[in-house]
């Protein structure tokens, strides 16, 4: 900002003088005095108060010079200068004004900033058997914290993660995916809970917290290091997996179910993941961005970005995709979250297909 400052000011510093200048050496003024008045109203628009009150009086001292080698009625003249100098005042309040609405919306970014540091925990960048990635983008330009979050539980040899999407926007939809979040955290602490039973506890928070016709759409997900990831989807888009080969499928549950707080109906769907998967999980703000034909955002199409060998370059590209998609303009909040597995240790062997979805029946069941 200061470096563009030093080039406004001398510019538009120059091109009122030049002006004046032409109109001095004319003899004859071809507009009237208060036109010099456009140097600190545009400056208003960009520099400091201080810069703009420098410019401001540089101006009505030019028009001042101008005036006092002017004929004409002095009514006349006197009227221009005052027109002047009202609109040079008028340029320094807007600058103030400007300058302290940006300071506002600073410290209110800084807040939003603080607020979802302490909502939601820093997604690590590893836990057992999978590196991970990812990345907020909020809907709204005035802040960084939405309705949207990803929680990881990264204590034991099974990782555990959320993520969710709260109905709404603002502070109540903040608040409850607080509740939700927190009481993540609260279940997975609890030792020898299920993942059905986790989200079980989370849905009885969120129903307690929710107003009529508030929920929260969530993915809960469990990595088993010997080769299984264990899902419990409540009305939210499943993950997808990129494979090695190179395909990108959804990981979708036999079974949707109701979103947390409308009282869903609990499945656990288990499924056989191999060393080198991404596996992708978002909110569905991904899904419904669209651009201004109306075409939604095809993730795909983005392969290629989710392939990078960096996890976070890839994150970081597949946001950007989205951003040139929309041309910036963001309907909903976006949440992703990328995992790359590395199941590497070869005393983990998995379990038959048949025994580990008999042991998901009956968690489910249980």
């Amino acid at each position: 900002e200061v470096r563009g400052e030093r080039v406004v000011g001398p510019l538009l510093a120059a091109a009122v003088t030049a002006f004046a200048a032409a109109q001095y050496a004319i003899g004859r003024p071809v507009a009237p005095e208060a036109w010099l008045a456009i140097a600190p109203l545009l400056a208003s628009l960009a520099l400091r108060p201080l810069r703009t009150a420098l410019l401001a009086g540089w101006t009505v001292l030019l028009g001042l010079g101008l005036a006092l080698e002017a004929s004409g009625p002095p009514g006349r003249l006197a009227s221009n200068l005052a027109v002047l100098a009202l609109l040079a005042g008028f340029g320094v309040a807007n600058s103030v004004l400007r300058c302290a609405a940006q300071r506002r919306l600073g410290q209110a970014r800084a807040v939003a900033r603080v607020a979802q540091s302490a909502l939601l925990s820093e997604v690590p960048r590893s836990v057992a058997a999978a590196r991970l990635a990812s990345r907020y983008l909020s809907a709204s330009a005035e802040a960084q914290v939405g309705g949207d979050l990803v929680e990881v539980i990264a204590d034991g040899a099974n990782p555990r993660w959320l993520v969710g999407d709260t109905r709404g926007k603002g502070l109540p939809a903040v608040r409850l995916a607080n509740v939700a979040a927190t009481s993540f955290r609260d279940a997975c602490a609890q030792p020898g809970l299920s993942l059905t039973e986790v989200a079980r506890a989370v849905d009885l928070s969120v129903t307690r917290a929710a107003g009529a016709e508030d929920f929260v759409t969530a993915v809960f997900a469990e990595l088993d290091p010997a080769g299984w990831i264990e899902l419990v989807i409540c009305g939210h888009p499943p993950p997808l997996r990129l494979g090695t080969e190179g395909e990108l499928m959804p990981l979708a549950p036999a079974a949707f179910t109701a979103p947390l707080g409308l009282h869903p109906d609990l499945h656990l769907s288990t499924f056989s993941v191999r060393s080198g998967d991404r596996l992708l999980f978002f909110t569905d703000g991904l899904l419904e961005a669209r651009d201004r034909a109306g075409r939604f955002f095809r993730v795909d199409q983005q392969i290629q970005a989710l392939s990078r060998p960096d996890l976070q370059v890839a994150v970081d590209e597949l946001m950007d995709r989205l951003r040139a998609h929309t041309r910036r303009r963001l309907d909903d909040d976006v949440a992703v979250l990328l995992a790359e597995l590395t199941l590497t240790d070869p005393g983990l062997q998995p379990a038959a297909p048949g025994q580990r979805a008999a042991a998901g029946a009956a968690v489910e069941a249980a």
